[in-house]
C-alpha cells in the first residue's frame, strides 16, 4: 500500500490563497519567507496571523511589554511588506502566554472561516525538544482548527457572524524533521533575509551573525536534496492525514 497513492499530497506552489499562523513576529519570515514570496509573486494572496503580541522579545530590562509590543509590530508589518503579504491579522495574545489548543482554536477556527485560505502555513506542532510552549500551543491550535473548521457544529455561533464552514486543501508544517515539500528560494532568498533583519529588536549584530549561519547552512542542505543553491522545507499533508491514519509520518 502507498499512502501517497490513496490520499495525495496538496502541491503548497498551487496555493492562491494562503494564511500564515506563527506565534511570534519574526517566526514567518525564518520558516517561510521565501516560499511566501514565491507564492506572492506568483499572485498568491498571503495573510499573517501572528498568535502574539511579541510583548516579551527584549533582553532590555528597561524596556515595557507595551514599547517592545508597539516596536515588534512595525518590525512585522515592514517585513511583511517586503514578502508581499497583503494583510495582518493580530490574534493579540500575551507573548509567552498563550493558552492551551483547546482555548486557542476557536479563534483560529474563525480566522479559517473568514480568510477562506486554500492552504495555512504554521509550525510543525510535533517537532522533538521544541521547549517554546507558544510554538507548540500555536501550532497544535492551528493544525485542529484545520480539522474542525469545515464542521458546521463546531463552534456555530460562527455561523450567526456569516463566517460559513471551510475546508482547507493542505496544511504546510514549517520546522518538520519529516519534510516532504523542498521549495527551491534561490530566486527570493535575499527578500527572505532582507525580511529578517526588518526584526532589529530580535537580530542585533551579534545575534545575527551567530544565528545566519545556521540559517545559511541548513538552506543549502535542504537546496542540494532538490539541486537548488538554498530551500525551505515543508511537511504538507491534507486535512485527512491528520486523523486517525497511522501511515501519516511516512507521506
Amino acid at each position: 500500500m502507498n499512502i501517497k497513492d490513496l490520499v495525495p499530497t496538496p502541491e503548497l506552489r498551487r496555493a492562491r490563497n494562503v494564511l500564515v499562523i506563527f506565534p511570534h513576529p519574526d517566526d514567518a519570515e525564518l520558516v517561510a519567507g521565501g516560499t511566501v514570496a514565491l507564492l506572492t509573486g506568483e499572485g498568491a494572496t498571503v495573510t499573517y496571523a501572528p498568535v502574539t503580541d511579541g510583548g516579551m522579545g527584549s533582553f532590555d530590562p528597561r524596556a515595557s511589554r507595551e514599547e517592545v509590543s508597539r516596536l515588534r509590530r512595525k518590525e512585522q508589518a515592514e517585513a511583511a511588506g517586503i514578502l508581499g503579504v497583503s494583510h495582518i491579522e493580530w490574534l493579540g495574545f500575551e507573548d509567552g502566554r498563550v493558552p492551551e489548543p483547546e482555548t486557542l482554536r476557536k479563534s483560529m477556527v474563525s480566522l479559517i472561516r473568514r480568510v477562506r485560505p486554500d492552504f495555512v502555513i504554521t509550525l510543525d506542532p510535533w517537532l522533538p525538544y521544541e521547549a517554546h510552549p507558544d510554538h507548540r500551543r500555536t501550532a497544535m491550535a492551528a493544525v485542529e482548527a484545520c480539522l474542525f473548521a469545515p464542521l458546521p457544529l463546531a463552534y456555530p455561533e460562527d455561523l450567526d457572524k456569516g463566517f460559513l464552514p471551510w475546508q482547507v486543501t493542505g496544511i504546510a508544517l514549517a520546522l518538520s524533521t519529516h519534510p516532504n515539500t523542498f521549495i527551491n528560494i534561490e530566486k527570493t532568498w535575499d527578500k527572505k533575509i532582507q525580511a529578517i533583519l526588518c526584526h532589529r529588536s530580535q537580530f542585533p549584530e551579534e545575534v545575527w551573525n551567530t544565528f545566519f549561519p545556521y540559517i545559511l547552512a541548513k538552506s543549502q542542505e535542504y537546496g542540494k536534496e532538490i539541486g537548488a543553491k538554498v530551500a525551505e522545507v515543508f511537511k504538507v499533508l491534507s486535512p485527512t492525514h491528520l486523523h486517525v491514519m497511522v501511515d501519516t509520518w511516512r507521506v
